[in-house]
This record gives C-alpha cells, sequence and structure tokens, in this order.
C-alpha cells in the first residue's frame, strides 16, 4: 500500500471512529439509541476535527514538513476555528431562536416546515480538542503499528 493509501484510510478512519463515539455518547445521554447522531454535525468528539487533524498528523509522520504538510496544516486550522467559532455561533442562535418560538408558541414557518431548527452545528472547545486528540491517535497507531 503506497504512502497517499494509508494517509486517507488514517483520515476515512479518524472519521468512522469519531461518528461512532458521537453515536454512543448521544445515545447514553439520550438513554436510547441515536442513529442519526452516526451522520450529524456538532457533539462530542468533534469529527471534523478528527478528519483534519488525522490528515495533518499522517501527513506529518510520513512526508515530514513540507508543501502538504503546510497545506493540510492551514487547512485544519481553518476547519477548527470555524468549528468553535461561526458554527458554535450558528447553535446559539439557533437555541435562542427555538427558545423564542417556542415561548411565544409559534408552530410553523415557511423557512423550517414548522420544525424546530438543527441546534448542534458547532463543536465547544472540549469536543474539538477530544476530535484532535483521537485523530493524532489514530494517525500515530496507523503510523507505528499499521506500516
Amino acid at each position: 500500500m503506497n504512502t497517499a493509501q494509508q494517509i486517507i484510510n488514517h483520515t476515512i478512519i479518524a472519521l468512522l471512529v469519531a461518528q461512532f463515539l458521537k453515536f454512543f455518547s448521544v445515545s447514553l445521554k439520550e438513554k436510547k439509541p441515536n442513529l442519526r447522531a452516526l451522520i450529524t454535525t456538532g457533539g462530542m468528539p468533534s469529527s471534523h476535527s478528527a478528519t483534519v487533524a488525522s490528515l495533518t498528523a499522517s501527513i506529518y509522520f510520513y512526508e515530514g514538513i513540507g508543501l502538504y504538510f503546510a497545506i493540510s496544516l492551514t487547512l485544519a486550522l481553518i476547519v477548527i476555528h470555524d468549528s468553535m467559532g461561526i458554527r458554535l455561533e450558528a447553535s446559539k442562535h439557533a437555541m435562542m431562536l427555538n427558545n423564542i418560538n417556542e415561548k411565544l408558541g409559534l408552530e410553523t414557518d415557511h423557512i423550517n416546515k414548522g420544525k424546530a431548527l438543527k441546534e448542534p452545528l458547532g463543536h465547544f472547545p472540549i469536543e474539538v480538542f477530544a476530535g484532535v486528540l483521537l485523530g493524532l491517535i489514530i494517525s500515530a497507531l496507523g503510523y507505528y503499528f499499521g506500516g
């Protein structure tokens, strides 16, 4: 297997592990299985952060510091900043709007077809940290034990 394939594999494994951990974390919290957690954004750990951290770490392990590492690191910093910044603020706005909508008794709107706005969009810093740590661990394990 070539280096590019190994990097892709580590990255995909990090994404899948993060989503499965999110499924278990949400299911434990809700005390029932929530299959939707396998494909949703937000929550613990951040799968976006796990993915970009794994990509960046894998490139570092296989290629060292170079052009691809620089590009990947830049991408990772943007994704991580966005998840804790803009997307987290959008989550807070959705929570507030849902709360206002509920208090005013407004049940239907034309934009969201009567459903509450999706709240878990962004991540709190601990969720991002867990995702980054997960991505780093998966890449390190893949590099040192997987070849």
